[in-house]
This record gives structure tokens, C-alpha cells and sequence, in this order.
């Protein structure tokens, strides 16, 4: 299966040890794209992957076949590319699909970062994080209580909610045109734990989180 791969490779290094971005549900290797730019010129070859399904990735008629070990394997099969171990860089379903890697190929990877990532005991479905996952439209039409007196849409709460209401009404627009179905499958692998060995995990791992952030609570 042919996946999507996004680089921007530095002039000057400062790493020997490559960024590889895994994005969250219904996201691309696109939105990784200033942080690609970003990072290179700082010196660190930069990659994002777009998993299978996702992106310009093939397979998106099977999606709902896909499994959180088929999304492993996909990051798996970039990270045997790399000459030395990369650094992981997941954000949210993308978090949890790197705890579920090392918790296989720990030896494989250098360093973890986790950017508002679901927790490594697995996703409780009452959750803000877990609600919005199942149905995200559902889990916005409640967030409606926030802001009684707004006469506020759909696109209005995803703005405020997700994007902390940074972006312009075109803005979302091209957003929401990039987004895809996610796998009803990984809906149910993602509320299970990812890690079974704690002890085995020797790299670091940073986690980053909000306190601001509506969806992945601290």
C-alpha cells in the first residue's frame, strides 16, 4: 500500500535523529506542514506520514477495516527507512498510536513527543476526548452549553472548541475539506490500553497538554 510522505530535509544539521509527525483521527501529513518548515530550518530533517486511509495515503475504501496495529505498521514501515532511530512526534490518536509502537518496537525509536495525546491506559469513552471521537458532531452540538447566549454553528464550536478560535471562516473551510473518515475499528482498539509494560520504556518521553484544551483534559 502506497502511503503518503511529507519532508523537509535540513541544510544544517543539529540532529542525526529524523522528526517523524503522525497525525490524529480524520488528519494528514497536511497539517503537519509549518511544523516541517519550522523544524528543518532549525536542523532536523523533518517528516510527517499521512497513515493508511488518511491524506493522500491509498486504501481509504477499506478504512473501516484498519486497526490500531495497521496504523503501527504504517509508521513502522517509514521508520525502517531512517539510518538512525527517529524521534516520534504524535498528536492526539497519533500519541496513541506511538504508545502502541514502542510498546512493541521500543528499540527502534529514539525519543517521544505527545502533543495532546490520549492517555496510555486508553481512551474512557465518557470522556470529553473519548465522546468527541465517536461522534464528533454530537459531542459539538453539547458543547453548545458553553456559550448560551450565542447563537452559535457547527463550524463556529469546532473553531472555538478544536482550533481555540484562531482561524478564519475560509480557514475551515479548506480544514474541513481535508479531513476523512476514521476507522470505526480504531474507534474501538483506541479505548483499550496501548501500553502493557511500563518498565520496558527506557527513552524519554514528553507529554504536552493545555490546560485550556477542551477535549484532551489535564
Amino acid at each position: 500500500m502506497k502511503l503518503e510522505v511529507q519532508k523537509r530535509l535540513a541544510k544544517k544539521k543539529v540532529s542525526v535523529h529524523p522528526l517523524l509527525f503522525i497525525h490524529g483521527a480524520a488528519g494528514g501529513a497536511w497539517y503537519f506542514e509549518h511544523f516541517l518548515n519550522y523544524f528543518a530550518l532549525e536542523g532536523y530533517d523533518s517528516y510527517a506520514l499521512s497513515l493508511r486511509g488518511h491524506g493522500n495515503s491509498e486504501g481509504k475504501d477499506d478504512i473501516d477495516t484498519y486497526s490500531m496495529d495497521d496504523y503501527v505498521l504504517d509508521v513502522r514501515s517509514i521508520v525502517q527507512t531512517f539510518k538512525e532511530k527517529p524521534i516520534l512526534i504524535g498528536h492526539s490518536m497519533g500519541g496513541a498510536i506511538i504508545q502502541r509502537y514502542i510498546n512493541q518496537y521500543v528499540d527502534e525509536i529514539h525519543q517521544v513527543i505527545l502533543l495532546a495525546s490520549a492517555e496510555a491506559g486508553g481512551i474512557d469513552k465518557n470522556s470529553p476526548l473519548g465522546l468527541f471521537f465517536n461522534d464528533a458532531i454530537s459531542f459539538l452540538r453539547n458543547m453548545r452549553t458553553l456559550y448560551p447566549n450565542q447563537k452559535i454553528t457547527i463550524d463556529g464550536l469546532l473553531n472555538q472548541t478544536v482550533f481555540s478560535n484562531r482561524f478564519k471562516e475560509e480557514e475551515l473551510k479548506i480544514i474541513k475539506s481535508k479531513l476523512t473518515k476514521e476507522s470505526q475499528r480504531v474507534k474501538k482498539d483506541i479505548l483499550l490500553p496501548f501500553i502493557e509494560d511500563y518498565d520496558r520504556i527506557k527513552i524519554p518521553v514528553v507529554v504536552i497538554g493545555s490546560r485550556n484544551d477542551h477535549i484532551v483534559t489535564l
